[in-house]
């Protein structure tokens, strides 16, 4: 099994190969390819979501909406 880190590096290099293969011209060519590819980020993105939430909460940075609501309510 790979750490968080791997999992995240693997998505973000295949997702970079995934955006170069999509504009080259002969796109239409690498669709069985492409979809694979997209596959596997999806793998490895489930993988990392997995281990994340099997943390302990005190070991998880807060989330977007933890940190919206730690904002005075009087912001506009």
């Amino acid at each position: 099994m790979n750490t968080i880190g791997e999992d995240m590096t693997r998505v973000i290099d295949l997702a970079d190969m995934l955006a170069i293969l999509l504009a080259q011209p002969d796109a239409e060519t690498a669709v069985d390819g492409m979809h694979k590819v997209a596959q596997i980020i999806s793998e490895h993105a489930r993988s990392a979501l997995e281990q994340f939430e099997a943390r302990p909460a005190s070991m998880r940075p807060p989330t977007l909406s933890v940190v919206h609501r730690l904002e005075p309510r009087d912001r506009t």
